[in-house]
C-alpha cells in the first residue's frame, strides 16, 4: 500500500497549478524585479500583478501587503517593528502561540497570557486557528491595542475575515502553495517602523523577492474557494475517525471535540501510550502523522499548545495530531484506525 500522509497542517503538497506557475517563473520571469531593465521590469509586473491578485482575495489594497519568506519571518518583522512604540506597554498573546509570535515578543516589557488583557495592552495576538489542536478563536475586542491575528493554519481551511484585526500573517505551503512565498499584512498608519530595510518592498523588506514561489502562492490562492469547500466537507470524516478511536479504549481522548476547529484536523490523547513511539510506528506502517507542531519535532519538552488548556505533561507527551489533505478519501481514514487498532 502506498504511503499516506495525515499531516497537513505542517506542510500541503502544492496545487499542480502552483508547481506549474513556479516552473514558469524560474524559466521566463527570472530576472531581478528591483532591476530596471525590461527583463528586470517585466518581473516585478509579474510580481506586481500577482501582489493585486492575492489582495483581491483577502479583501485589501495591494499596497498593504508584503511578500515575507515564511509566516515566522513575517511575524519577526511584525512585531519587532512594532516593539519601539509598543513595547513599553504590555502585549496579550494566546498562550498557546507559535514560537515565530512567542520569540519576538521577548524585547517586550510584559507579556499577558489570554484571556488575561491588561487596561492598557498595546497589542493583542491570537491565531485565528491552532496548528496543533484546530480550534478556532476569535480576536479579542480591544480598544487602542494593534489587533494581530495569526492565519497561517486558517487559510484555505476556514473563512478568513480581516475585519476584526490590524495586522495578519498568512502562510503558502499549508494551502496549496510553495515554501518561500509568506504574506504580511498591515493596516494604513500603524506605528510600525522598518526592521529589515532595503529597496525591496517599498523599502518595507529588503532582500530580493522570490518571484517564483510568489507567483506559485497567487496560483494556489486562485483555488481557495474551492480548497476550503473541500476541507470543510471532511468534518463528517474526522468525526467519524475520532469515535471509532475512542470507541475501544476510554483512556483515548479528543482534544476540543465539542468546540469549533478546524475541519481537518484531530488531535487525540493517547492516555497511557507515548505519542512519539506511536508517531514512528504509524510512520513505519506507511503513515505520516504528527506529534504536534512540525516545529516541536524532536523537542523532550511537551507542547505549551497542550499544556496551556490543562492538560498534564504526561497527557501532553501522549497526543498525536492527525490533519487530514482536503483529497482525503474514507479508505485511507479507514487504514489508518485499522493501523492505530493494530499499534495500540
Amino acid at each position: 500500500m502506498p504511503r499516506l500522509y495525515f499531516d497537513a497542517n505542517a506542510s500541503a503538497p502544492p496545487h499542480p497549478e502552483a508547481v506549474e506557475a513556479v516552473r514558469r517563473a524560474m524559466v521566463e520571469d527570472w530576472a531581478n524585479p528591483t532591476s530596471t531593465h525590461r527583463e528586470g521590469q517585466r518581473a516585478r509586473f509579474r510580481l506586481e500583478e500577482a501582489r493585486r491578485e492575492l489582495a483581491a482575495s483577502l479583501g485589501v489594497a495591494p499596497g498593504e501587503l508584503i511578500f515575507c519568506a515564511s509566516a515566522t519571518e513575517a511575524l519577526h518583522l511584525l512585531i519587532r517593528g512594532l516593539q519601539p512604540a509598543l513595547g513599553d506597554r504590555p502585549a496579550a498573546v494566546f498562550p498557546g502561540e507559535h514560537s515565530a509570535c512567542l520569540n519576538p515578543l521577548r524585547d517586550w516589557s510584559r507579556v499577558a497570557w489570554l484571556p488575561e488583557l491588561p487596561p492598557d495592552s498595546a497589542t493583542v495576538v491570537q491565531m485565528a486557528a491552532s496548528n496543533e489542536t484546530g480550534l478556532l478563536y476569535a480576536t479579542p475586542a480591544v480598544l487602542d491595542a494593534v489587533r494581530i491575528k495569526d492565519c497561517c493554519q486558517a487559510w484555505g481551511k476556514v473563512p478568513v475575515d480581516l475585519s476584526d484585526c490590524d495586522a495578519a500573517v498568512f502562510s503558502g505551503h499549508k494551502m496549496g502553495g510553495p515554501r518561500g512565498a509568506a504574506l504580511l499584512w498591515l493596516r494604513p498608519g500603524l506605528p510600525w517602523e522598518i526592521v529589515m530595510e532595503g529597496p525591496q518592498e517599498r523599502r518595507r523588506r529588503g532582500g530580493t523577492e522570490d518571484l517564483p514561489a510568489i507567483m506559485g502562492l497567487a496560483a494556489a490562492a486562485r483555488h481557495l474557494t474551492e480548497r476550503q469547500e473541500r476541507n470543510a466537507s471532511l468534518a463528517p470524516l474526522r468525526d467519524a475517525f475520532e469515535a471509532e478511536i475512542t470507541a475501544w479504549n476510554r483512556g483515548f481522548g479528543v482534544i476540543g471535540r465539542d468546540l469549533p476547529r478546524l475541519p481537518n484536523t484531530s488531535c487525540i490523547l493517547f492516555r497511557g501510550r507515548s505519542g512519539e513511539a506511536l508517531q514512528v510506528a504509524l510512520d513505519l506502517a506507511g503513515f505520516a502523522v504528527s506529534t504536534g507542531s512540525a516545529c516541536h519535532s524532536g523537542s523532550v519538552k511537551p507542547s505549551h499548545a497542550i499544556t496551556t488548556l490543562g492538560y498534564s505533561l504526561e497527557d501532553a507527551r501522549s497526543v498525536l495530531r492527525f490533519s487530514m489533505l482536503p483529497e482525503a478519501q474514507p479508505g485511507e481514514v479507514e487504514a489508518l484506525v485499522a493501523a492505530i487498532k493494530r499499534l495500540t
